[in-house]
């Protein structure tokens, strides 16, 4: 009997050593979570470490100690698990749990993980003018004028208009001459009124008023004429249909060619004028403006819109719920798509306005992800540089990127899509860069059908004259012709009656065209 009682001790002291063995592999063997884009300080050992990754989208995971080395990376965990280097792009499809150790430490360390995220479209959108369609004007200085309107119906020439009774009192800014239905601004103003010449489609090939470099000398100068020029290659009458029926007089409203200039820049290759045709780059990226300057001839597949403008700010606003269709668009389409999209991204700063309309091309994205504290792996604050064209260039000015900062917080699913069935749990903490405002709208351009407002600016012809999209090398080989002045080319002609498929365009009538003003903010 004391025998066996001894054996069994044995037996009993054995399987209790073997089960603190066991528990303490199991201990050694335990995986730490570090947080997503965060850190663990005063750590020790060689125990596993592992970091979500929420995204199916992908990017770069990068991981960094301050002592030892980072070894054993492998992820995502399951029976595909594979070996990882660090910073790596991680690619498609590979959201969940990264596991790595840390070997050869040599005193407490702090372990720190870092995931961005970069995506470009594989065409990139070229950089734009928008061509307003503001007439130019005479008007009272915006600084230092002295209230009063200094001109008389002495001074005004062609078929310029004058607005204001001469002598009487104006505010600062405020429009005095504007140019008649031909478009064109021929009265110059006297000492104590400004003029403003606007870059419109339907220019002359010069504008003769003060030269603010020069102490307001009286100076001609040359003028990018898109329309002038297509009519004296095609034999049409473009320039005077556009004056006639685009030219907005309303200082306080700035319409033009965005959303057409920003569609093209999206779909076509960036235009190369014919040698023969005599136009500029800038002249022919007005044309393709024009023909895509119609929101009913846009098919839109995704798209977020709608959205709220803010601006976004922490805690509960108006933007917040808007935040997962945005971000889902971007990861959608520039991420995993490589496609370009189409957005309104409203005002710049200093002085923006929430109604004004800036449509550019969105093509770029840099996005730095952060688990929140408290709320679970897939939940994550985005950091986001966004990266869209220019929709200002003109003559090599302005021909840089537009950069908006975007912070938000957002839920990912199991399946790696960003979380769009519980909206109010995102919080769209900010917005900053070149933006005051969150986007109007973010969209993805299926198809268009090119033809704009005017009848004489056909897609055939605008091909012909552009190498890069189907331009007829040999029709326009020879040299440009000799382009002549509106006077010379078109004389005095009495202004048409006014089509009012321009003027109806803003305004919306019938159920599919407000449809389409709902998405591009009309």
């Amino acid at each position: 009997m004391r025998s066996g009682n001894r054996l069994g001790l044995s037996v009993i002291g054995a399987a209790v050593t073997l089960l603190g063995m066991t528990a303490g592999a199991r201990a050694a063997d335990r995986v730490t979570p570090v947080p997503l884009g965060g850190s663990l300080e005063r750590q020790s050992g060689e125990h596993p470490y592992g970091v979500y990754i929420p995204t199916r989208f992908g990017g770069s995971l990068t991981i960094s100690t301050t002592s030892g080395k980072v070894v054993e990376l492998k992820g995502p965990s399951g029976p595909n698990q594979k070996a990882r280097s660090n910073g790596e792009d991680i690619g498609q499809d590979q959201q969940g749990w990264y596991t790595f150790k840390v070997k050869g430490a040599d005193k407490p360390f702090t372990v720190e993980t870092k995931f961005v995220q970069a995506a470009q479209s594989a065409r990139k959108p070229w950089n734009f003018y928008y061509w307003p369609t503001k007439a130019d004007s005479i008007h009272e200085p915006w600084a230092g004028g002295n209230g009063r309107v200094d001109i008389d119906y002495t001074m005004v020439r062609g078929d310029d208009q004058l607005i204001r009774q001469p002598g009487g009192y104006i505010p600062p800014g405020e429009d005095i001459v504007l140019a008649g239905p031909d478009g064109r601004l021929e009265t110059l103003p006297p000492a104590g009124d400004d003029a403003t010449w606007f870059p419109n489609l339907y220019d002359d090939l010069t504008w003769t008023g003060p030269n603010k470099e020069k102490g307001n000398e009286v100076t001609i100068f040359q003028t990018p004429s898109p329309l002038l020029k297509y009519d004296q290659l095609f034999g049409t009458s473009a320039r005077w249909w556009e004056a006639v029926n685009s030219q907005n007089k309303d200082i306080s409203r700035w319409p033009g060619h965005c959303l057409g200039g920003a569609v093209a820049s999206i779909l076509m290759n960036e235009p190369v004028p014919a040698p023969g045709t005599g136009l500029t780059k800038d002249e022919l990226k007005a044309l393709w403006a024009e023909l895509g300057e119609n929101h009913l001839n846009h098919r839109i597949g995704d798209y977020a819109t709608d959205i709220p403008p803010g601006p976004p700010r922490p805690g509960p606003d108006e933007c917040d719920w808007k935040a997962p269709r945005v971000h889902a668009m971007l990861e959608t389409h520039i991420r995993g798509q490589k496609q370009a999209l189409l957005g309104n991204m409203r005002a710049f700063p200093p002085r923006g306005t929430i109604n004004e309309v800036w449509n550019q091309g969105i093509y770029k994205y840099v996005a730095q992800f952060k688990a929140i504290p408290g709320r679970g792996e897939r939940a994550v604050n985005v950091k986001l540089e966004l990266h869209t064209n220019s929709g200002s260039m003109l003559n090599g000015a302005d021909d840089k990127d537009r950069v908006i900062l975007y912070e938000y917080n957002i839920v990912y699913g199991l399946d790696g899509q960003v979380d769009e069935t519980n909206p109010g749990a995102a919080d769209w903490v900010s917005v900053g860069g070149e933006a005051l405002f969150a986007p109007l709208n973010v969209l993805e351009v299926v198809q268009t059908v090119w033809q704009g407002h005017n009848p004489y600016v056909t897609e055939a012809n605008v091909r012909a004259l552009d190498m890069a999209n189907g331009g007829d090398r040999f029709r326009f080989a020879s040299a440009p012709p000799q382009f002549r002045p509106v006077l010379e080319y078109e004389g005095r002609r009495s202004a048409p009656a006014s089509n009012n498929a321009m003027a109806n365009d803003g305004g919306g009538s019938g159920g599919s065209r407000r449809g389409f003003f709902r998405f591009f903010g009309r």
